[in-house]
């Protein structure tokens, strides 16, 4: 499982490299929700391509696919696919072999932090049978 911060880049690192290599991969995330597909395109940068295979991927409002920059809108559970490929620009997997699939957790760049007003003055009954 990889993890996706969103409005920051993240390191990705799988390992590819069991079903093949590629000059660049071609990612894409489908949300389990909404069903809606994003593209990007991320080179290894790993210094051990034959034992992990390493990504940087950057999540943006405005991003541009062909540079490992994606929009994935919504919060929550994505699956994502890797594709090897010879283009630095298509954003098609039609034809191309899967090296990796697998599930993909977006979260926010905020965390909600409860507070407490120090007003409520209810007394709350647990039933502990």
């Amino acid at each position: 499982m990889i993890r996706i911060t969103k409005g920051q880049a993240n390191l990705v690192v799988v390992t590819t490299t069991e079903k093949g290599t590629a000059a660049h991969y071609l990612f894409a995330f489908q949300n389990l929700t909404s069903t809606e597909t994003k593209y990007c395109i991320a080179d290894d940068t790993s210094a051990f391509q034959d034992r992990y295979n390493a990504f940087t991927i950057t999540e943006t409002t405005t991003p541009t696919a062909t540079n490992a920059q994606v929009k994935l809108t919504l919060e929550g559970e994505w699956s994502y696919t890797i594709y090897g490929q010879a283009s630095a620009s298509n954003l098609n997997p039609t034809g191309l072999t899967a090296l990796e699939t697998g599930m993909c957790i977006v979260t926010g760049t905020t965390t909600a932090t409860p507070t407490y007003t120090g007003n409520d003055n209810q007394l709350i009954s647990v039933y502990n049978g």
